[in-house]
């Protein structure tokens, strides 16, 4: 007698109403495991998630922490259109403002309307609109509607030297000489990098760099929608 075999499906993880982050209680607005990018082998990534969205409370901005192809964890943190940094490029950000993350921002792009919930760089909901999506669609659902696609994200990543990156190591042969940047850490840099946002354009200085880098480095309207990335 011949049995099949099965393949194995990792079940769906239910978003928690809260979670502990670098001592941090923290409400998720988007709560995914994301096998094709979760590390193999056992490792301190072990419970991790694959990307987490929250609010701020301290300074409203939306933050997400995400894994990566590589099995690195990455952090944004979106602003609107009334922030003075709206639109700019990473390497436009002045440098005399405190934008400080592990590594240095290196992404700065809109909202990725079109790319799955997932694995996306985009604003999660408000409470309000989460909770009519639950109400609408069941307590575990994740999936949500936005209201509101303005956001412009800034972001860094942890596949720097020094740095710990699950895919280029061997299963189960992770041994801490180089550093892997666990979920903590991303949450300490992510809020950390929403604090530094909220306070740009709070002195005189930050207004005076923004001032008079703002005009060029801007990325502006016609440049987003160009096709010509290579420009």
């Amino acid at each position: 007698m011949t049995s099949k075999k099965t393949k194995k499906t990792r079940l769906p993880v239910a978003m928690p109403d809260s979670l502990e982050l670098a001592g941090d209680r923290v409400v998720p607005l988007q709560y995914f495991h994301n096998e094709e990018r979760h590390p193999k082998g056992d490792g301190p990534w072990n419970d991790e998630a694959d990307k987490i969205g929250w609010v701020d409370e301290p300074t409203g901005i939306h933050c997400i922490i995400l894994r990566e192809r590589d099995g690195t964890l990455s952090g944004f943190a979106g602003v609107g259109p009334d922030h003075p940094l709206y639109g700019f490029e990473a390497d436009a950000v002045p440098s005399g403002i405190g934008i400080s993350v592990h590594g240095g921002l290196n992404y700065a792009k809109p909202c990725e309307a079109n790319v799955p919930e997932q694995i996306s760089v985009c604003h999660v909901p408000s409470n309000a609109e989460l909770r009519r999506t639950r109400a609408r669609m069941g307590r575990n659902s994740t999936k949500d509607e936005f209201g509101d696609r303005d956001l412009w994200w800034f972001g860094f990543t942890t596949d720097h030297e020094g740095d710990y990156v699950p895919i280029h190591g061997s299963a189960n042969r992770f041994d801490g000489i180089e550093i892997y940047r666990d979920q903590d850490f991303v949450y300490r840099e992510v809020v950390k990098l929403a604090s530094q946002l909220s306070a740009v354009g709070g002195s005189s200085e930050m207004d005076d760099a923004l001032h008079i880098d703002g005009p060029i480095a801007m990325l502006g309207p016609a440049r987003e929608g160009s096709d010509d990335d290579g420009q």
